[in-house]
């Protein structure tokens, strides 16, 4: 295992990711992220280099803190091929299988790559579909009537935004998520009183999540006006512009096709690995 830590380094691996979309995005993503000063605190791992045939991104070390959260040990990967992705994922120092591990956008074909390790799956978010919007600059701008109400997401928003998404509840995710607001792009439309009806926020991938509206304020197209707001803002950062969808989430499949995303057909699990025995 080699840690990639050069700013030198970590372009060429960013170029080369370029030329491996869409199957590299998540990755991409992430080490565009740390060039654009690593708010959340992550680092790149490769089997060898310039050539490699597998990288995974993951927390620092040193920035984990509590050894029973799963965000804390968070890993995302590109591979190019299986028996080094293995090789990757035995390795005790790249990935940290004695705590919970968090996977997000792992490739579905490759799932049984994990099956070999002593965990047992807490979590898993039905398969995903990835959506890139090639051409940001092409979306459509912001309605007049919903303008005056387009705002980011504040701290004291957290929770409601943790009571929405799968995963969420806990105070892990809690936490999670008040560090995706504090250090990276977000977007939603506010009520009347400034409460957040409809949101959207960037994790560490760049990727945009936790995509949600309230169920009353469905069907008015606030979705797509948080989308393309977010998707604008992350653009002129120099970010990718990329979300995953669950398959079966038809309604919002439709509507990020019809704003220009493109869909690939390749399917991504979001899970959640703990120790058959915690420590």
């Amino acid at each position: 295992m080699i840690l990639l830590q050069s700013s030198r380094k970590l372009s060429a691996l960013k170029d080369i990711l370029l030329q491996q979309l869409p199957h590299s995005i998540v990755v991409y993503g992430a080490v565009a992220q740390i060039r654009h000063g690593n708010a959340c605190n992550l680092e790149v791992c490769v089997d060898s280099w310039p050539a490699f045939k597998t990288v995974v991104c993951r927390r620092q070390r040193k920035a984990i803190q509590d050894p029973h959260n799963p965000f804390s040990n968070l890993y995302t990967l590109f591979t190019k091929d299986v028996a080094s992705l293995r090789t990757m994922l035995k390795d005790k120092t790249v990935i940290n299988w004695k705590q919970p591990c968090h996977f997000l956008a792992f490739p579905s074909s490759l799932f049984d790559a994990v099956q070999g390790e002593k965990q047992k799956i807490d979590h898993m978010i039905d398969p995903s579909c990835i959506l890139i919007h090639h051409d940001p600059q092409s979306l459509p701008d912001v309605r007049t009537d919903v303008a005056p109400r387009i705002s980011s997401l504040r701290v004291t928003h957290a929770e409601i935004v943790n009571q929405s998404v799968k995963y969420g509840g806990s105070e892990h995710s809690l936490n999670y998520i008040k560090t995706c607001i504090q250090n990276l792009p977000s977007c939603c439309i506010l009520d009347d009183n400034g409460s957040p009806i409809s949101w959207a926020l960037l994790d560490e991938s760049c990727a945009i999540r936790m995509v949600f509206t309230l169920p009353e304020y469905r069907r008015v197209g606030y979705m797509k006006v948080v989308l393309a707001t977010l998707a604008r803002k992350v653009h002129m950062m120099g970010f990718p512009v990329h979300l995953s969808v669950e398959e079966n989430n038809t309604a919002s499949l439709h509507a990020c096709k019809s704003m220009g995303f493109t869909l690939y057909p390749d399917l991504y699990l979001t899970f959640k690995l703990i120790p058959s025995s915690l420590p």
